[in-house]
Formats: C-alpha cells, structure tokens, sequence
C-alpha cells in the first residue's frame, strides 16, 4: 500500500490504539482514530491490567497471549514512565467463618488471615505483571500522535462502499465524507453490531449474551504490596471469585461480579448495579480488612468484548477488500492488545503477520 494510504481505525480502545501505534512505527502515519466518546472511555479506562504469561497456554490464545506479553515488557524498558510492575500473584481462599489463624499464615503481609482458610502460589513476578490500562492507552496514543496519528472524537454512522471496497466513512461531526483506504474496526463490544449494519453480507454470529463486569476502585488508609490476589471467597451460597490488584497510585482495583444486561449504544451510558460493586468490597474485605473500611473512589461497569467461540476474532472481513476487525479479546484484552495491533500492522501492510500465527482467530471461520 501506499504511505499516503489513509487508515481509518474505529475504536479507541486498547485494540484500535495498538494498531495505530504498531502501523505509525513501522512508518505508515496517515491514521486517523475515530471513537465517540474518549480515549478509552470504556472497558480499556475501566479493566485491571492484569497480564500473564503462560497463563493461556493450554488454550488457542498460547501464541498471541505469550507474544503480546513480550511486548508489554519491551514498553515497559521503553517507556519507564508507565506504571508496569512485575508481581507474585497468589490464590487466597477466604470463608465468612473466622479461621484458625496458627494454620493459615499467609506470605502477603497486607492481607488479614481472620477469614483465610489457605493461600497458594499461582506465578511470580518472573510470569505475572500489572499495568494501569488507561495510562498505557494514552501514552501509545501520545507516542502515535507524535508521529501523526490523528483523533477524531465523533461516532461512524455510515459507510460507503464500491467494488467490495469501503471508500469513505460519514461521522456524527461532520459535514462531509471522510475518504478511505483501510478501514479497522476494534469498537470493543459494539464490534459486531457496526458489522451487522453496514456489512449484512458477513454472516458473523451474535456474541454469546452480553457480559456485563463490575469493578470498585478503593482507597485504603494504610500501605498495601503489589501481589495480585485471586480470590476464592465460600459464603452460605456458594462461592464467589473476586480478584484483587493493587495499584501504584496507592488504590486497589477489585473485578469479579457479572450480569447479563442489554449493550446500550453509548458507552457513557453503562452504569453499574451497586449492590454488585458493594458485594465486590464486602468480599475483598474477607481478604484484606484495610479494603472494608477503604474510600471508594469509583464504582463501575464495562462489558466484556466476546465472540460467539469466546476466541478472538482478528483478521479481513470475508468479503471485502480492505475491511479489518479486532474484537473477542473478553477478560484478555489488556494483555492481548499490542500483539493484536502488531498482527494487524503487519497483515495491512505486508500481508503476513510476523509477530504472531493469527489464523485461528480469522473472520473466515464463520463462513
């Protein structure tokens, strides 16, 4: 392709900003992201940035999931300012009824062992890491835009076509036509409701219902470590799964309670259950006492971006010439990002991904 080519990338996501940053790097920067509300303004501002290694390898994802690792290491020797931290991460198995404490001495000196039945060694900081998410997004986006990555704040609402090849796009905000050569479609969940609209002829199945995945950002008056806890809490009714991420701000970020709620069309407009966000606190607090009593800075929502295999979807659009999506990462998404965006570079410039086999995730596996 040529450099004057223009890239229209949809999204401004984890997905959408690795491509833009991957394909400026390898020297292609006529880039314009177009995303309706903000840098990431959903579930990329909103996920844990939990990263594991070999953590996928028993699964499809093995390649894509230890590559993008591999990345996230490389930025984090190149660009120190961000907020990577390499951590332990331990199984911590907590019961309503107070526990022996002679019998349950823990490692992580942060946490309270009243409540814990056992702790387990998952990974150490060799294989597991942490990365504040929107802050990864916003400094591949500065770095992008230095190189002269565009950001179009505004939403797609309607494609041209020709020879199946999308020509231009029309936005909220403008007036006329925006010409096209690449379009790259990585809207997270509203991924697969963009293709249904404007591409019929692509009979990509309905992810499975939408997962709705609620988060507290909390404040506690004392220190806490940097392990990363995976929760396993037993009450009168079953178990439940919280996970547990401190952060180097000083906040802890806690995940775990799903629903299952209709995707409004506005990412603004997602709102969380708080009863979920308060069982998410009261849960952590079987943990880590200091997480009961923290300041909630922020309860919140995002819905996970899945596919109907729960694999990634990531290559052309059967069909069309020049037509690319992202999209199916779910709980993966921060991990998996910037190998995603480095394929997809490589497959719109070259036509061969180098960093990564990415046929298993290929749009063709639905036809």
């Amino acid at each position: 392709m040529k450099s004057s080519d223009h890239i229209c990338i949809i999204g401004g996501g984890i997905i959408g900003i690795s491509a833009a940053f991957y394909l400026s790097s390898l020297g292609h920067s006529n880039i314009t992201i177009f995303e309706q509300c903000g840098i990431a303004c959903h579930s990329s501002g909103k996920a844990g940035g939990f990263l594991a290694r070999k953590w996928c390898d028993e699964t499809d994802l093995r390649n894509l999931a230890r590559a993008s690792y591999d990345l996230h290491m490389d930025l984090k020797t190149e660009y120190p300012d961000l907020d990577y931290r390499c951590v332990d991460t331990y199984q911590v198995n907590t019961s309503e009824k107070l526990g022996d404490k002679s019998k349950t001495q823990t490692p992580i000196k942060w946490i309270t062992d009243d409540h814990i039945t056992s702790t387990k060694l998952l990974d150490t900081s060799d294989h597991t890491a942490k990365v504040s998410p929107k802050l990864l997004c916003n400094k591949l986006l500065s770095v992008a835009q230095a190189r002269g990555v565009k950001v179009n704040i505004s939403k797609v609402v309607d494609v041209k076509k020709s020879d199946c090849r999308v020509t231009h796009l029309f936005t909220s905000n403008c007036t006329d036509y925006v010409s096209v050569d690449v379009l790259v479609v990585a809207a997270g969940p509203w991924t697969t409701k963009f293709v249904h609209k404007h591409f019929p002829e692509y009979p990509l199945p309905a992810p499975r219902p939408q997962t709705r995945a609620h988060s507290v950002v909390l404040r506690p008056n004392n220190t806490v470590g940097t392990e990363c806890l995976f929760q396993y809490h037993t009450t009168g009714s079953g178990t439940v799964d919280p996970e547990i991420y401190p952060v180097a701000d000083g906040t802890v970020y806690v995940c775990g309670e799903v629903d299952y709620v209709d995707l409004p069309d506005n990412p603004l407009d997602i709102k969380p259950d708080s009863t979920k966000c308060d069982d998410l606190i009261n849960q952590a607090g079987y943990a880590a006492k200091c997480l009961s009593s923290a300041d909630v800075v922020a309860k919140q929502a995002c819905y996970l971006p899945g596919s109907h295999d729960d694999l990634p979807i990531i290559g052309k659009v059967p069909g069309s010439h020049n037509v690319w999506i992202a999209t199916g990462h779910t709980f993966w998404g921060i991990l998996n990002g910037p190998a995603t965006g480095k394929c997809l570079a490589e497959l719109i410039l070259s036509g061969k991904s180098k960093t990564c086999d990415v046929e298993p995730f290929s749009p063709d596996r639905f036809l």
